[in-house]
């Protein structure tokens, strides 16, 4: 990946944060369930919501690369950390920055780069995979809408101030009747619902978000009336490169779980375990190579639909398998908090599932590759 000086000794602070601060409190984080507050406050401190986000709305105005970067490198030490300023700008920032209103920028940008907390409320009950089939309605009332219904499974939902939230406006034309709205905590009628329990990303708040009569002024649609579904799709193809990056990350960390192992226990080497490990690295190099040609079609505004399914559906499964490799080779060491591995494994199997999963991947490589008529990447 190419990248600048400055982007180069931003990722450089980046790492120095996730090895002397990351790793010391990732198995707390995981073990309590508990928002890492201390970590996010100094990633806000240090720019790591700031990298993406122009200078123009107070960020740093770096690139997409290093904002994938930074995610990379925090989940080799706690997938949960990074997956709070991934949601945020990825999700939130990216979509306000590319379609919101210039109101809606200067509303909102300036404090997702300080750190403040955002997310995706487009998940409900029924509707997951399926994003047109969501029952959440906005009507007209005057100048505004009038927004009832409600989401689920909503990363950083307890936290986030702020919500990128899909309703239908015209059910007649079901995903062409669909309108994005940025949505404050403190509006009336919004409220956090049930937080879930989860096997992995345990530092992380997942939560319904529940929508009573919250108005809404027509400021707060981002993108076009209708035009949210397309918006959806569009923010999400960011998104799961974002995914990708945090799955090779937790792969790293995996196999530096191996190296680490065979570096202490020389006398648990047996016949066959360098075999495994090749594997597994061939694996995560096949998931690199992807993740780099997707970031470097969406940093070009190129149309990344394809290759950050590619991307997000190789390092998804690769992560799972190499976690899984690494806690058979480390063998009982594996459950002891002497590695972190057992934590990676669960850590790993998300990627498979959010932001799309993995077997809708594999319905939209399909269709890419039908619609292109042919493999010409």
């Amino acid at each position: 990946m190419n990248l600048g000086v400055t982007d180069k000794e931003k990722l450089k602070d980046v790492e120095d944060f996730a090895t002397s601060k990351v790793r010391k409190r990732a198995s707390e984080v995981d073990e309590t369930s508990s928002f890492p507050v201390d970590l996010v406050k100094e990633m806000g401190e240090i720019g790591v919501f700031a990298i993406y986000i122009p200078r123009e709305y107070g960020g740093l105005g770096l690139s997409l690369g290093t904002l994938m970067e930074s995610i990379r490198i925090i989940s080799r030490e706690c997938a949960s950390t990074s997956l709070i300023p991934d949601v945020t700008v990825s999700l939130f920032g990216e979509p306000i920055l590319k379609y919101g209103n210039e109101e809606l920028k200067r509303k909102y940008l300036s404090r997702v780069a300080k750190g403040t907390i955002g997310a995706l409320a487009i998940t409900e009950p029924g509707a997951g995979s399926d994003a047109a089939a969501i029952k959440t309605t906005a009507t007209r009332k005057g100048n505004g809408f009038i927004i009832n219904g409600g989401k689920t499974f909503i990363t950083n939902g307890a936290e986030a101030e702020f919500f990128l939230a899909s309703a239908v406006t015209d059910k007649e034309k079901r995903h062409h009747g669909i309108t994005l709205f940025a949505l404050d905590k403190e509006m009336s009628g919004l409220s956090i619902g049930k937080e879930f329990k989860k096997m992995g990303i345990r530092g992380t708040s997942t939560t319904e978000v529940l929508l009573d009569n919250v108005e809404v002024g027509e400021e707060q649609i981002v993108g076009g009336f209708n035009e949210g579904f397309k918006i959806e799709m569009d923010t999400l193809n960011v998104g799961r490169i974002g995914i990708a990056s945090q799955a090779i990350g937790i792969s790293e960390g995996a196999i530096g779980d191996v190296i680490r192992f065979q570096e202490q226990h020389k006398g648990a080497q047996r016949e066959g375990m360098s075999f495994r490990l090749a594997d597994m690295v061939n694996l995560l190099h096949s998931s690199v190579a992807k993740y780099y040609e997707s970031v470097e079609y969406a940093g070009a505004g190129r149309d990344p639909t394809l290759l950050s399914s590619l991307s997000k559906l190789q390092a998804g499964d690769a992560a799972v398998k190499i976690t899984e490799e690494a806690v058979g080779l480390l063998g009982y060491h594996a459950f002891r908090d002497e590695f972190p591995t057992e934590r990676r494994f669960r850590e790993a199997k998300i990627t498979q599932i959010y932001e799309g999963t993995n077997e809708i991947q594999r319905v939209i490589i399909s269709r890419e590759i039908l619609k292109k008529g042919g493999t010409d990447f």
